[in-house]
């Protein structure tokens, strides 16, 4: 089962995701913005696919999750679920479920994913991202 961590740092917030695979690991960094931003909701929603094109894997990771920002703020909304179906060096695609924001969100207000420190990389147990959001 995949996991997430937030990693400290010195003006930004961190996530480090970790997966079976690349489709869960984008997963858990999504699900690391999510907890960042106060808009991980886990009940109901709708729908939306998500696809993203990039030039490599690390590139594919900072689009998803600036796409995942946008939609969240375009829609005033919260995630309830994630779903990452295909990572590869052309992009990646998958789902999200989103439900309209009903209360405040406790969480920090993220401006995008940046390429900061990036990593993406197979590991003997799985793989793991890393990321910082520039708050």
């Amino acid at each position: 089962m995949g996991r997430f961590e937030i990693l400290e740092h010195t003006a930004d917030v961190g996530v480090r995701g970790r997966g079976k695979d690349l489709p869960e690991a984008f997963e858990m960094a999504t699900r690391g913005l999510a907890d960042i931003c106060g808009t991980w909701v886990p009940d109901g929603g709708e729908v939306v696919d998500v696809q993203v094109r990039a030039e490599d894997v690390e590139a594919a990771l900072v689009d998803w999750l600036n796409e995942v920002l946008w939609l969240q703020d375009s829609r005033d909304a919260v995630i309830t679920r994630i779903e990452v179906d295909d990572v590869s060096d052309l992009g990646a695609s998958g789902r999200l479920w989103l439900a309209p924001r009903e209360d405040e969100l406790e969480g920090t207000a993220v401006k995008a994913a940046t390429y900061h420190q990036l990593r993406v990389a197979r590991e003997r147990d799985g793989w793991v991202t890393e990321i910082y959001v520039d708050v």
